[in-house]
């Protein structure tokens, strides 16, 4: 009989701990946002480790933070309509932190990108900002943040040759209004001209580049934590 009990008394430590007689699952939790950015998709579910985390997104949408397990996790986007998902891949979710995972490419070569939000150092009435391209048809862009309003001409890159799935780390900035452009390489013919960004003080923000429904170019603007 004490052996029975210690063996209960053991199993319920292990409860605590992993789950008696079970696979353990992580303790740790992470904030973990999604954005459907693959040209061509259909409404998706997204998908970790078997358990639906948002449901129904839309092209060119975004989650709100979502808490996730950290570690290797299996993700999926999976299209409302049912079929085959057009991306299942393992994710990396870092403990405590608050990340973006970003579909790129196509519905029929989708692939990821994940970028890890905030953790700048602020300045007092600055705000962070960077630039993400996940454009699957601009191609390599030279990327500005100017005043709203003023022309490219003297103005310099904050990153030259800005690959598709590559964005520029958080550029700070004093507040204001600004106006970011993606540019052919080595000229100041735009790909991609944003109109005025309100950039916040004290605030780190995310712009994201990609394909228009309709043909051309659009964007969505990002505050993270």
């Amino acid at each position: 009989m004490g052996g029975r009990v210690g063996l209960l008394a053991l199993c319920a430590a292990m409860l605590f701990l992993n789950g008696c007689g079970g696979s353990s699952r992580s303790s740790d939790t992470a904030q973990l946002r999604v954005f459907e950015g693959a040209a061509g998709a259909q409404a998706a579910n997204i998908v970790v480790d078997g358990a639906t985390i948002a449901a129904n997104l839309g092209y060119g949408s975004a989650t709100a933070y979502l808490t996730v397990d950290t570690g290797s996790r299996h993700g999926q986007v999976v299209p409302v309509a049912g079929g085959s998902a057009i991306l299942d891949q393992t994710i990396s979710i870092t403990s405590g932190a608050h990340q973006t995972l970003l579909i790129i490419g196509s519905s029929s070569n989708a692939n990821s990108a994940i970028l890890t939000d905030g953790d700048t150092t602020t300045v007092t009435g600055n705000g962070h900002v960077r630039v993400f391209h996940a454009s699957n048809s601009m191609g390599a862009s030279d990327a500005y943040i100017v005043t709203a309003g003023t022309s490219l001409t003297g103005a310099t890159p904050v990153t030259k040759d800005l690959a598709f799935g590559a964005d520029t780390g958080y550029q700070p900035i004093p507040a204001g209004n600004y106006e970011i452009f993606l540019t052919i390489l080595g000229t100041t013919t735009a790909n991609l001209s944003t109109g005025p960004v309100n950039i916040a003080a004290n605030a780190n923000q995310t712009v994201v580049a990609f394909d228009a429904p309709g043909g051309g170019f659009t964007y969505i603007v990002f505050t993270d934590q």
